[in-house]
């Protein structure tokens, strides 16, 4: 909401010509995807700058006061290509250490360099922290 430039919820409201009350219940969860106004989700969304469907059910897929929804966000080529250099920097690190941590925590320490690197963490810091993460 405020990375849209509306401080409040009553500025979102005004922006989405909707009421204060709608907003609230979008902000606090409190919206059932299949209960929602088309017109509404636009306006909010043009509001907020997100795709519709970010908005009604989540960037990773799940819906506004649901789970497992059908919708599920795609990366784009550069996201794909962040994932493939947080994974290379996962693989090296636990290569040259020698460790083999099973699946799981591999993809964790992934998730982690991938989160990092999307934040414009360097390369090298992000290497540090994966390694501060290991046993």
């Amino acid at each position: 909401m405020k990375d849209a430039g509306h401080a409040r919820p009553a500025d979102l409201a005004r922006a989405a010509e909707t009421t204060t009350a709608t907003v609230s219940n979008w902000l606090n969860d409190h919206v059932k995807a299949n209960h929602v106004k088309a017109e509404q989700l636009f306006r909010i969304a043009d509001a907020v700058k997100l795709d519709p469907r970010e908005l009604l059910f989540g960037p990773l897929g799940r819906g506004v006061g649901e789970r497992g929804t059908a919708y599920m966000h795609m990366p784009s080529e550069a996201h794909l290509d962040v994932w493939q250099a947080a994974y290379e920097l996962v693989a090296h690190i636990l290569d040259e250490r020698g460790l083999e941590v099973g699946y799981r925590r591999e993809a964790t320490l992934g998730l982690m360099a991938h989160d990092l690197l999307m934040e414009g963490v360097s390369r090298g810091k992000v290497a540090r922290v994966v390694m501060t993460a290991l046993p």
